[in-house]
């Protein structure tokens, strides 16, 4: 997949709607995968926690680990696209114990850090060779880290519909035959006609 394309797609996306759209899109398709995330949240995070999160876009995840109220050593937001993470550096520029870096998030060989908490939301679609990707990626986790994954798959014959949308939006479904290539899985969930799924991975 051409990360230019992803990039130029989502610079467009992120100034004019993508915001808007993606908290309908939550609503409709992601809640019930959102709700698994905020009890892996719960369950994980506290003061002493450190936090990478993978294509971060513009931290709306970040903001709902605020709303939530659940505290954090340090959160590090990694993306390639600057109008993003100008919205995400916007939102939390007073807040010292975050940072975001322009990244490409397929190439972690320079971050020399461990983390206790990978998050990696609706991204995986745009990146080749996801079974290298995230068995690659979870080696930045800490001894007894635990990495929660969101993705688009492949869905039931009733979704094939969407196919164009999906398209539009540079996404590759991603077969079951992928994922049961992920290294350390402790858990897999499918929701809305199997179109999500989440892994969460632990060290």
């Amino acid at each position: 997949m051409n990360n230019d394309n992803v990039k130029n797609l989502y610079a467009i996306c992120s100034a004019k709607w993508y915001n808007p759209f993606m908290r309908v899109y939550n609503r409709l398709v992601l809640s019930r995968a959102e709700n698994e995330m905020v009890v892996f949240l719960k369950n994980n995070l506290d003061e002493t926690k450190t936090i990478l999160e993978l294509g971060c876009g513009t931290a709306r995840n970040l903001e709902k680990i605020y709303s939530l109220d659940l505290k954090f050593k340090k959160y590090l937001g990694l993306d390639f696209t600057p109008d993003m993470l100008n919205i995400a550096r916007n939102k939390f520029k007073k807040n010292s114990n975050v940072e975001f870096q322009e990244k490409d998030i397929t190439k972690l060989d320079d971050v020399n850090e461990k983390f206790d908490i990978i998050l990696c939301i609706v991204v995986l679609s745009h990146i080749k060779d996801r079974p290298d990707f995230v068995n690659k990626s979870q080696e930045l986790l800490s001894n007894d880290g635990s990495y929660f994954l969101m993705m688009h798959t492949k869905p039931k014959w009733y979704i094939n519909w969407l196919d164009p949308f999906f398209k539009f939006f540079k996404t590759n479904l991603i077969p079951g035959k992928e994922i049961q290539k992920f290294k350390n899985t402790i858990r897999m969930n499918k929701y809305s006609g199997n179109l999500i799924t989440t892994v969460v991975i632990h060290k």
